[in-house]
């Protein structure tokens, strides 16, 4: 049903054939087109894919929010990540592998290895520390466990010069961990990072 107002001379909503809205702010009128068939195999897939991806995501974006270099231009750190990777919503399917966390220009962390301990209290992490003349004494190594099957996430960061990280957790027996990491660096006010890594414990 549309709406009419007199005072604004406008319309939103339908009204017989025609369509009332907004567009870039400006009142703007459509005649009315029935929607195509939008619940097709492929665009099932497509849902699928990006459901699966979001819900991934959502487990850590909120704790990486200041330590994420990307440009999340007015959006979510998770919407950025989604935004990053969604050429993997159109591909064969969502891969924990394959997912960008963090790209940029500064060197990728090498020799990068992770281990749960006995006890199952903590992740720990070791790695070469990355050098070169854009890399400060700020930098920190950031690091991402995930495992979606059980809702679990948990993330840590550690300066860059350190070579080795402890994250206090309580690893569920059976889990098995995806481990994203990567490099951020600070100039000034400003964040910049390098492309992310990827493991599994």
């Amino acid at each position: 049903m549309g709406i009419l107002n007199l005072l604004k001379a406008n319309f939103t909503g339908k009204v017989g054939q025609v369509v009332g809205a907004k567009w870039k702010n400006k009142s703007t009128i459509r005649s009315y087109t029935k929607p195509a068939y939008t619940n097709t195999p492929a665009q099932q897939t497509v849902r699928a894919r990006f459901g699966e991806m979001t819900s991934y995501v959502a487990l850590f974006a909120d704790q990486i929010r200041s330590l994420s270099a990307l440009d999340t231009k007015g959006m979510s750190v998770r919407n950025a990540i989604i935004r990053l990777n969604k050429e993997q919503i159109s591909s064969d399917g969502f891969e924990p592998a394959d997912l960008m966390v963090s790209r940029g220009g500064l060197p990728q962390i090498s020799t990068f290895a992770a281990t749960v301990p006995t006890g199952r209290t903590s992740i720990n992490a070791t790695w070469t520390p990355a050098i070169g003349a854009t890399i400060s004494e700020r930098a920190r190594v950031v690091v991402i466990a995930v495992d979606p099957a059980l809702n679990f996430a948990i993330v840590g960061s550690a300066l860059n010069n350190a070579g080795t990280i402890t994250i206090p957790a309580q690893v569920p027996d059976g889990a098995e961990l995806n481990i994203h990491f990567y490099l951020i660096d600070y100039r000034g006010s400003s964040r910049v990072g390098s492309p992310s890594g990827y493991t599994t414990i």
